[in-house]
């Protein structure tokens, strides 16, 4: 079996393609801030004006499946192996784009002043250092969304560890905790809450309450209804309401197309649907990596002389590029290192010399 074939035969074709609608919706966001109000047609104007939206589908649709398999695993062995799981599917990836990314700026004379603090994404404190002190003193500000998941990662791994019969608890209060502190914040005026990890957590542990619903067979497309329904009122009262529950509006849109596909697309495998499912599967290198294709590109096209070319040539070209790199990249790095990493979850954990088995499927 390919390494490929390995990692991608158990996966959720909706699922992905939820997660494929979600990185198209930011690469063509990125591509349309490169152009001007009369070059966008008005379906690229709709790109540009929500496109960044793409971002908060990514974080429910994350929270559920981690849950998902913190649920279905309980022993401790199964902890590490989620924490191994999420550290060979993001940091060796990251790392590499981080440092990528540093070395072109640096060759390119690239944000120039703020290029040295490269070390902000690195220690994927991106969000936070961009709430305390502005947008414009970090660089790769994109790794914002990770900052927030991995710190996520981080809180419900361990209280899944420390207190697992109380995870379900735990996630609906992180959710109003981070909800609240997001209204807080929208009343006081304060910027950068969107990027801030603290105010962003609501939508992951929205996605791992509904893990758990699922879990237990109880009925969820109605309540998600529900909660859509209030969200929109709220966001239409206006003031601090509206940016607050715009968040929860996306998140709840989110929770009921994941609650769809898997309780009646689960297994679906139609060609068309497959063959966008693997921009999703690729989401992750295509997320890093899409703004760097993009400036290479519009570098190559000046250089060629063939500069000003139509927006959704653009668009298109730069997601061809990146899943293209993709493809690259998971056959001789990101699946290695995934392979890897199954391999030290498949070894014992010992504990005063007895070996005892990490309790885990290979999900």
């Amino acid at each position: 079996m390919s390494v490929k074939s390995e990692f991608i035969s158990k996966r959720s074709v909706p699922l992905d393609c939820i997660r494929a609608t979600a990185i198209v919706m930011v690469v063509v966001f990125h591509v349309a801030t490169r152009y001007p109000d009369a070059a966008l047609d008005p379906v690229a104007a709709l790109f540009r004006a929500w496109g960044t939206l793409g971002v908060d589908i990514f974080f429910p649709l994350s929270g559920y499946l981690i849950t998902s398999f913190l649920i279905r695993h309980a022993d401790a062995g199964s902890i590490r192996t989620f924490f191994l799981r999420r550290f060979f599917r993001i940091v060796p990836l990251y790392m590499a784009a981080v440092t990528i990314y540093f070395l072109a700026a640096k060759v390119l004379g690239q944000e120039p002043g703020i290029i040295d603090r490269i070390w902000i994404p690195y220690t994927f404190m991106t969000g936070w250092f961009i709430f305390f002190d502005g947008v414009e003193t970090v660089p790769y500000t994109i790794t914002w969304s990770l900052s927030v998941e991995e710190f996520s990662y981080i809180v419900i791994g361990l209280a899944a560890l420390v207190a697992r019969r109380s995870l379900p608890a735990f996630l609906v209060f992180l959710s109003l905790f981070s909800l609240g502190l997001r209204f807080y914040f929208n009343t006081v005026g304060h910027g950068g809450i969107y990027h801030f990890p603290l105010t962003r957590l609501d939508s992951i542990a929205m996605g791992g309450v509904l893990a758990w619903a699922m879990g237990r067979g109880m009925p969820v497309i109605g309540p998600i209804a529900v909660l859509t329904l209030i969200a929109l009122g709220a966001r239409m009262l206006g003031g601090a309401f509206a940016p607050t529950f715009l968040y929860t509006l996306v998140t709840c849109l989110t929770l009921l197309a994941i609650a769809v596909s898997e309780a009646w697309l689960r297994g679906y495998r139609g060609l068309l649907a497959t063959g966008y499912a693997r921009v999703g599967f690729y989401s992750y290198f295509i997320y890093l990596f899409h703004f760097m294709v993009l400036e290479a590109q519009l570098m190559a096209e000046r250089a060629l002389g063939v500069g000003g070319l139509p927006f959704w040539v653009n668009a298109a070209l730069c997601l061809a590029l990146s899943y293209a790199a993709a493809v690259v990249s998971f056959r001789w790095f990101e699946g290695p290192m995934l392979q890897f990493g199954r391999r030290l979850e498949s070894r014992p954990v010992t504990r005063a010399g007895v070996a005892v088995g990490t309790g885990a499927g290979r999900d």
